[in-house]
């Protein structure tokens, strides 16, 4: 699979685009002093540019599935733009330009993420669980990588010191553009066309209600989980080296669990993929609330990481094929909505928080993950060896058992 050229580029570019968007963070806090930045204006400027790169991809999504056959200039064109943009961050000479580089570096994040995601299954048509699962778990080690390489680099050189990692995204930049012509060969011999499945029956629009249910749930199990771990086992008097150790724990282990579950799903089916993790996520992290052991509690938030975690690449794939035709609108809408849904599962939690207590609110959400398993039903299953020939072929593929 990682010899596959337009595989590898697409991989690689996610890793520095998510790079670039993980030290966002570190900046700020690093020109909090010297620009004299509140609080207020710190979260607000990453709100903002968290929403900036969201929204907007639906929109590049549709741009891409318009402009069909120079999707990885496009791809490249984001990564580009984005090292433009936080070279702009690091020469600028006040708060009035840093600012707007700053937030215009999203638009190149919400540029390449429809369309490397797509690009993505696409690669690999024979493993395109697999092949999401690894794309996903390129950019988690990029945001892992990104805040560490920032603290390092702004503190031996400051703002400047964010140049070269700018200047880093133009190599994955470049693979994008290669790649492009790898992809344009491959077409010219023979064009299939692709699948087309048209939602007309009511247990077809019964099956696409679940799936949106099915996200929403599981995207705010996650979401809750990574933002309000820390504060539980605060108040609870641990230390920050400790729970922020918890947090990343969870985090790590849902990277892991993307790429199982990839794995998983290429040979049972989606369904087999998704239902099982869920139902046994509800366990895990009771355990991580209710023991009280440390090494007990570290174990189960591992495992109810990568158990919680280990879905998005397949929601992704599966959402792609609902609009086969339109893949980068696809990957653009389930990936906005996403994180759109978990973001108002955490405030909708966070309200609940403050009347009953967050113990009891995690344990609520961790609860959450038997109605999101029964949900997961609506899943395809294994699809059968002949289908898979068929798709390889062009041809409509039979959907699974």
């Amino acid at each position: 699979m990682l010899r596959n050229r337009v595989f590898t580029a697409v991989v690689g570019g996610h890793f520095m685009v998510d790079v670039l968007n993980s030290i966002g963070a570190v900046l700020l806090a690093v020109l909090a002093g010297p620009f004299g930045l509140s609080n207020q204006q710190i979260g607000l400027a990453l709100t903002v540019y968290t929403l900036l790169g969201a929204l907007s991809q639906p929109l590049f999504g549709w741009i891409a599935d318009r402009l069909a056959g120079h999707t990885l200039q496009l791809a490249a064109i984001g990564v580009a733009w984005m090292a433009l943009c936080y070279t702009g961050v690091a020469l600028a000479p006040n708060w009035t330009v840093l600012l707007p580089c700053f937030m215009l570096a999203a638009l190149g994040s919400g540029l390449f993420h429809p369309i490397g995601t797509a690009s993505a299954a696409a690669a690999v048509p024979d493993r395109p669980a697999s092949a999401t699962s690894i794309f996903f778990f390129g950019g988690q080690i990029g945001l892992a990588v990104g805040p560490l390489l920032a603290g390092i680099l702004l503190g031996i050189a400051g703002r400047a010191g964010i140049v070269p990692v700018a200047m880093m995204a133009l190599v994955p930049a470049g693979t994008l553009l290669l790649a492009q012509q790898t992809a344009r060969s491959r077409r010219s011999g023979h064009t299939a066309p692709l699948p087309q499945r048209r939602l007309w029956t009511k247990l077809a629009i019964v099956l696409l209600l679940a799936f949106i249910v099915l996200v929403v749930v599981r995207s705010s199990i996650q979401t809750v989980y990574q933002s309000f771990l820390p504060k539980l086992f605060s108040d609870r008097g641990w230390e920050p080296a400790l729970y922020g150790a918890l947090a990343g724990t969870f985090m790590a282990s849902g990277a892991i669990g993307n790429v199982l579950n990839g794995w998983m799903a290429d040979r049972l089916g989606m369904r087999i993929a998704t239902v099982w993790p869920l139902i046994l996520s509800v366990p895990a992290g009771l355990a991580c609330f209710l023991a009280t052991p440390v090494w007990v509690i570290f174990i189960a938030a591992g495992l109810a990481g990568m158990l919680v975690g280990g879905q998005h690449s397949i929601l992704v794939l599966h959402a792609q094929r609902i609009l086969p035709v339109r893949q980068g609108l696809a990957s653009g809408l389930i990936l906005g909505f996403t994180f759109a849904s978990g973001a108002i599962g955490t405030w909708l939690s966070g309200m609940i928080a403050d009347q009953i207590g967050l113990e009891q609110v995690m344990i609520g959400v961790t609860l959450l993950g038997l109605p999101a398993a029964a949900l997961a039903f609506s899943l395809p299953g294994r699809t059968r060896p002949a289908a898979v020939a068929e798709v390889r072929a062009g041809l409509q593929p039979e959907t699974g058992r």
